[in-house]
């Protein structure tokens, strides 16, 4: 099960990003040692990537966008992938194709830290399959009807719709920038309301209660020289580690597995069934960085991160 990209206030934000990986209230978040631990991560982030050579010339503020932009993108795919994995390990049923259940997985948890982080990521993440769509176009990349993903921007609009049909008034301007009809929007309420309550209804069974062991969930770094920045900052920030605490205390797993940062050779991010393990590809971080300075401003500007 794979999550590919070709589909797909600093101090605040990164208190924001620790909620988002636990996925509880930020007052009740993170003990202080891991917030922390994340901070340092993105002030060592901004400071590694000014000495690559297509990002010196960016402000020290861009930088920690970009960081930050590139670590939401990492979210939303490690989260797409924990969705998989739930679904594998749970055995539970899927109406219809299990990319697009994964990918609701991720919107319906970010959607309910109701923060303005998850709000960018999700906008981040719209953006890049709009981009995406767009870079494929015009390198005359033919469209995969039979593809086990959805396309672009069908992935781009199911993620507006449930964001309008979370809350119409909120997201309105949103709908109204992303000209999706008024018909949809009404329709996306039902689909948001019953989305979010079919989660509910299956992940009830397999929440883990205080009195059953956490599972062991192994994080592990196969770091190679060409990535040798990306992983460095990776091992520092926590941020694996910060998510597999959260998985194994969040969820009745009933069988251990790993999180593993590696080379892939590709951009992408995967659960494998066979293994029990859910890799994130040292490609994926410089990809979503390229994305970065083209979408920046591509967002309706109530929507973008605050500068």
């Amino acid at each position: 099960m794979t999550y590919r990209t070709s589909y797909r206030s600093s101090f605040t934000a990164a208190m924001a990003v620790a909620a988002l990986i636990i996925n509880v209230p930020m007052a009740t978040a993170q003990p202080i040692q891991q917030q922390a631990r994340i901070v340092s991560g993105i002030d060592e982030a901004v400071k590694a990537i000014g000495n690559l050579p297509r990002l010196k010339k960016m402000s020290p503020q861009a930088r920690r966008r970009l960081v930050e932009f590139v670590m939401g993108n990492t979210l939303f795919a490690m989260a797409h992938e924990i969705g998989h994995g739930l679904i594998i390990e749970m055995n539970m049923p899927v109406l219809g194709r299990e990319e697009d259940a994964a990918d609701s997985f991720a919107v319906v948890n970010a959607l309910k830290m109701a923060s303005v982080f998850t709000e960018r990521v999700l906008i981040a993440a719209t953006k890049g399959w709009v981009l995406a769509g767009k870079r494929d176009q015009k390198h005359g990349k033919a469209l995969a009807f039979y593809d086990e993903h959805s396309l672009d921007l069908q992935r781009a609009y199911n993620v507006v719709c449930f964001m309008v049909g979370s809350d119409p008034e909120k997201y309105s301007a949103l709908a109204a920038d992303t000209k999706l009809p008024k018909e949809r929007q009404a329709s996306c309420v039902y689909d948001w309301q019953n989305t979010a309550w079919s989660w509910d209804e299956m992940l009830k069974p397999h929440l883990r209660s205080a009195d059953k062991l956490k599972v062991t969930i192994k994080v592990e770094y196969d770091e190679t020289e060409k990535y040798a920045i990306e992983a460095r900052v990776l091992r520092h920030m926590g941020l694996l580690e910060a998510l597999a605490a959260n998985a194994a205390d969040r969820y009745a797993w009933p069988n251990p597995f790993s999180i593993v940062a590696r080379s892939c050779g590709e951009a992408n991010a995967r659960w494998s069934s066979r293994t029990r393990t859910l890799t994130l590809c040292d490609e994926l971080v410089p990809e979503f960085s390229e994305l970065f300075p083209t979408s920046s401003g591509s967002a309706p500007r109530q929507y973008q991160a605050k500068r």
